[in-house]
């Protein structure tokens, strides 16, 4: 059917997402002022080096980009993670791909309900923060229970919004150092490289902390069923956000530095950049920070939630999750609704109970596991499988892509990695039920 793609039942996504719509709809996720969040405490870790921090970190996550980009050519479907690891190496590991990435889908939505809300209750404290997350996430639900088109469209103007006042802040910064603010000079090595702080294991912690902010640049491969062509979009557009993403990231990291050299003079690492906001452009342009900052909570809202919808609609679609609930499309705007709905409830019960130091790191577990399987599931499936001999695109570069997401899982604190265990663990006795025993496969595990 035209515009449509071949789903169960005679259901199906509508293809309605250009290669535009896909990289916006990863920046949109990665949120272009992603360094608002981590600037204050990553800049003391880095010794002042954050801009190098980012670049380290944007060419690292670009191998995991170039491995999405290569699994989405192969098999353009809905599942993303969950798909390319079931197909491409085992469909139990698929499963708990899936799983893994299902728990970093859910927390990216819950996370940015967390903080508009917090920064929105700061502004108005006479409105409750319960309420603030209400609000975000009935907007957030709504624009995607009615398609990915408007979803995409928004994500559009949003983006647009935040991206103007990124711009503002940059200029307001270059405009800061030509009259003598900070270093007093748009020239300097010094936000790359500071003999008297250089260390090597901290620009490795540094960018350890960077590539969080890449996080979510993954998320264009679960609309590959929406996408108009996914064989040539999908991974174009996956590099393309974690370029993009990575210069705006650095871009912000550079000026700020100058801006304000001595970065152990804040008054508070979480409002750094707020800082650097005000005393480059004052009160005005350090409120338009702000606001970017809520508006950033609802492009990756929109983003966080649609991706867990879908990767939900593609693990129950192979049967894996009950089909009646996960399968389940609106008729008419063609969206995993059930699923949609599911991850407003989660958000809105999450954000007003958890912590957002827990959320973020538990985040960060169910990604970096999810980068692992699909770097191993190009190895497996070009290298092993199809037996294509292509060494640097099939072995190497996954293979670093892998290292370094496992470097990185290595290093998350104990607590996330006994609760992230927890979750595993609570998948497997799932599949073991839905199995009974693995004696009872799901149709996609009988397949080969």
């Amino acid at each position: 059917m035209s515009g449509q793609t071949e789903s169960q039942g005679g259901q199906a996504l509508k293809r309605v997402l250009t290669r535009r719509d896909l990289v916006l709809y990863g920046i949109a996720f990665m949120t272009p002022i992603a360094p608002a969040y981590i600037y204050g405490y990553a800049t003391d870790v880095t010794g002042g080096t954050l801009a190098m921090a980012y670049v380290i970190a944007m060419v690292a996550m670009l191998f995991t980009a170039l491995s999405y980009g290569k699994m989405a050519n192969a098999f353009p479907v809905a599942g993303s993670t969950y798909a390319y690891t079931a197909k491409g190496i085992n469909p139990y590991l698929g499963f708990f791909a899936g799983w893994a990435m299902f728990l970093d889908y859910v927390l990216v939505p819950l996370i940015v309900f967390m903080v508009g809300a917090s920064y929105a209750h700061s502004t108005l404290p006479e409105v409750p923060y319960a309420a603030w997350v209400l609000l975000i996430a009935l907007v957030t639900t709504v624009v995607n229970y009615f398609g990915v088109d408007i979803a995409a469209k928004t994500n559009l103007i949003l983006v647009g919004i935040m991206s103007v006042i990124v711009l503002l802040f940059v200029g307001a910064c270059v405009l800061a150092l030509d009259a003598g603010i900070g270093a007093g000079t748009l020239v300097s090595a010094e936000p790359f490289y500071q003999e008297a702080t250089f260390s090597a294991s901290a620009l490795v912690a540094g960018a350890a902390i960077a590539c969080f902010s890449f996080l979510g640049f993954d998320s264009i491969t679960t609309m590959a069923e929406e996408a108009v062509n996914p064989k040539r979009d999908i991974g174009l557009a996956a590099v393309a956000a974690c370029l993009i993403g990575g210069v705006i990231f650095i871009v912000q990291a550079y000026v700020a530095q100058l801006v304000w050299p001595d970065y152990t003079t804040f008054a508070s690492a979480d409002t750094a950049l707020f800082e650097v906001a005000q005393l480059a452009g004052g009160r005005g342009l350090a409120v338009l920070y702000t606001v970017a900052v809520i508006i950033s909570t609802m492009t990756a809202g929109l983003a966080g939630q649609s991706s867990a919808a879908r990767l939900l609609y593609g693990m129950g679609r192979d049967g894996l999750l009950p089909a009646k609930i996960f399968a389940h499309l609106h008729p008419k705007h063609r969206t995993p609704t059930y699923n949609i709905l599911m991850m407003c409830l989660i958000g809105i019960v999450g954000a007003v109970f958890l912590d957002i130091p827990v959320v973020t790191e538990l985040l960060n577990f169910g990604g970096l596991f999810g980068f692992m399987c699909v770097n191993l599931a190009v190895i497996s499936w070009y290298w092993r499988r199809q037996h294509q001999r292509r060494v640097m695109s099939c072995l190497v570069f996954p293979l670093i892509g892998f290292g370094v997401c496992a470097y990185l899982w290595a290093h998350l604190s104990d607590e996330c990695l006994l609760v992230g265990g927890a979750w595993f663990v609570i998948g497997l006795i799932y599949l073991l039920v839905s199995t009974k025993g693995l004696k009872e496969k799901p149709p996609v595990l009988r397949e080969g």
